[in-house]
């Protein structure tokens, strides 16, 4: 018995004695960033020969023919920009540009581009697009630079090659109402997510 305990002794001691401690210490801290993707007021660019009212004071009170002739009533909340124009004969084009900047301090890049299409009898007379300003598609993974911009180009037309104008019927379809708008609604959406 007292040889098995100076075994168990010599084994408990040689543990001891080949044991050892590893340890981690560190600090770790978040630094302070912001996300912020928006159009400012200053940022909506209506071409040179159409006639704009930008950002008015109270835009669901104006009608498209009151911003003159080929003119429009344009206006955004930060996030959205959304306009009113009319689109007299066949041929008629209306464009503007709107920069959407990241001033945040976080890259971006687009994660989703979705389009609510014209209703199906407007896309018998109207085109309507948004594109960057130099053309090219705006396409999921398109990214947006802490500090950077984009400009995006939105385009609508009255078809020129129609064989027909639109009877009173289908301008009524058309010009549909739609969360208190008249006119044919198309929406546009880029979401932007961290890159």
């Amino acid at each position: 018995a007292s040889i098995l305990l100076l075994v168990i002794l010599g084994l408990s001691v040689g543990y001891s004695i080949l044991s050892a401690s590893f340890n981690i210490n560190g600090t770790s801290t978040i630094k302070s960033n912001s996300w912020e993707i928006g159009v400012g007021d200053g940022d909506i660019v209506c071409p040179t020969g159409q006639t704009c009212t930008i950002n008015p004071t109270d835009p669901d009170s104006l009608t498209p023919d009151e911003a003159g002739p080929n003119g429009a009533i344009i206006w955004t909340d930060g996030n959205t920009v959304y306009f009113k124009h009319l689109l007299t004969k066949p041929g008629d084009v209306f464009t503007f540009t709107a920069k959407y900047s990241n001033t945040g301090s976080i890259d971006a890049k687009v994660s989703s581009v979705t389009t609510s299409s014209l209703n199906a009898t407007a896309q018998n007379f109207m085109t309507y697009d948004v594109t960057y300003a130099n053309g090219t598609a705006i396409a999921a993974g398109d990214t947006l630079a802490a500090g950077a911009s984009a400009t995006f180009k939105v385009t609508v037309a009255y078809k020129s090659n129609i064989a027909t104008l639109p009877t009173a019927a289908e301008l009524a379809l058309i010009n549909e109402t739609a969360n208190g708008h008249t006119g044919a609604t198309s929406l546009f959406t880029v979401t932007y997510e961290q890159a």
